[in-house]
């Protein structure tokens, strides 16, 4: 009789555990990333993949990154040593970059670096830029190899492409095609981070999902006007609304659906009706507006002052990239760029952080742009943007009031980072600073 209860229990124990959901795992840029409704309209793919696939059998962990590029995403310890820490064997991981990659045109910034200084010119500060051929190429391999070290299955999926419209066309640059040059022309005589990337699928025997193909084709067929409205519509061409990050999540979805490879995790996939993505679409709306927590506890009030700059210098009580200058072309934030702030709570009582106030103002310039992002412990774990505005008006102070509630567990601690940049109009700006006055946090401390 014990025999018999010892094999009910282990097969017991086997389907509990075979019933875990696997997990899928996406790591990205800002296209794909995670936002918070009432901090922006912009909204990324990730967000809505859950939808397409049956939440008993799948757990999408989108780890996309606002400003990550292969480089920074692989070499940020927050980001792919931590999503590392939450894989396991039987999971999948979606990989797709290129958006940031193109910072430095197409050129690796180490080598253009390396060049500028030896020509006695200013360096970059952007240090995110890979050239396809060649640092592109080794950082998915990276990807891949220690995902498949794990049991992981890698998955290529190359970019959504950006908005870039000619005569109704996506051109080359929204392909992420650019144009080689000429001092330092690659192999394969082009910039081109699709064709790379493809490469690197072929040569290591990964399924590509070509999104850059398929966002293009839905892109030309809504035509320019209608996409620039329903699907771009957050002020410039690179970012999704929720309509769009919805409707490329689709597209992941039929990708997904009709690659050979990925047979197993087509049969967790649903097929949704677009009223019941709509619905869940709304549904992350809902909860991201959320006012308050409900939890009782003591007031308080805090006064927090920088507690660690990175690759920012302090002038006259404002704030600059080192060098002085922000680089040409940014167009969004960079993660190693903040000035950040902390606060803990206590080693057995929580926190609930109900309100933050900071008063800033950009100076010399109307191109000044920020996002204020929080995380957990020193691996700024669970990243969420609270807060973004993508043009503070030039020599005028403002004071946020952000009513964002961040629940701090015990003994944890939040760091708050305000990320700037510079809308540079594609020159580096000198003479733009960003000044930032001491941060007022409010809450309760739980019971």
């Amino acid at each position: 009789m014990r025999k018999i209860i010892s094999f009910v229990l282990c097969t017991l124990s086997l389907c509990i555990l075979s019933a875990a959901p696997r997990r899928v795992h996406t790591i990205g840029d800002s296209t794909m990333s995670d936002y918070k409704p009432a901090a922006t309209p912009k909204r990324g793919w990730g967000m809505y993949l859950q939808a397409f696939f049956n939440p008993d059998s799948v757990e999408v962990n989108n780890r996309g990154k606002s400003g990550a590029s292969t480089r920074t995403f692989y070499e940020t310890d927050n980001l792919w040593p931590s999503v590392k820490r939450q894989m396991k064997a039987g999971d999948y991981l979606i990989i797709q970059f290129a958006h940031n990659d193109e910072k430095c045109k197409g050129e690796d910034v180490y080598v253009e670096n390396a060049r500028l200084r030896a020509e006695g010119k200013d360096t970059l500060t952007d240090m995110r830029g890979t050239e396809p051929n060649t640092t592109y190429k080794m950082y998915l391999r990276r990807f891949i190899s220690e995902a498949r070290a794990m049991g992981v299955t890698p998955v290529l999926m190359s970019p959504v492409c950006r908005a870039y419209f000619k005569d109704g066309k996506i051109n080359d640059e929204g392909q992420h095609k650019l144009s080689a040059v000429s001092r330092q022309p690659s192999e394969a005589g082009d910039k081109d981070y699709v064709r790379c990337m493809r490469e690197v699928a072929e040569e290591m025997n990964v399924p590509f999902l070509d999104m850059t193909a398929r966002s293009r084709e839905m892109y030309e067929q809504e035509g320019q006007s209608y996409c620039m409205s329903h699907y771009f519509n957050c002020g410039d061409k690179t970012h999704t609304s929720a309509a769009g990050g919805m409707a490329v999540a689709s597209l992941a979805y039929g990708l997904i659906a009709q690659a050979p490879e990925l047979t197993r995790l087509q049969s967790w996939t649903l097929s949704p009706s677009k009223e019941a993505y709509a619905a869940y679409a709304q549904n992350i709306e809902d909860a991201g507006k959320q006012a308050a927590f409900a939890a009782s506890g003591t007031p308080f009030s805090e006064t927090l002052q920088p507690s660690r700059l990175s690759n920012l210098q302090t002038l006259k009580q404002a704030y600059l990239p080192a060098g002085g200058f922000w680089p040409a072309g940014e167009i969004d934030e960079v993660a190693n760029r903040y000035v950040g702030y902390t606060i803990a709570a206590e080693k057995k009582k929580g926190l609930v952080i109900e309100t933050i106030t900071l008063p800033l103002k950009a100076v010399g310039g109307p191109g000044m742009n920020i996002h204020i992002n929080y995380g957990f412990g020193e691996d700024f774990n669970g990243v969420t943007t609270i807060y973004e505005n993508t043009a503070l008006p030039k020599n005028k102070k403002l004071v946020l009031t952000l009513d964002q509630p961040i629940l701090v567990p015990a003994g944890q601690t939040l760091h708050i980072r305000v990320l700037p940049w510079y809308d540079s109009d594609g020159k580096p700006q000198k003479g733009k600073s960003l000044k930032i006055f001491p941060m007022e946090v409010k809450g309760k401390r739980l019971k």
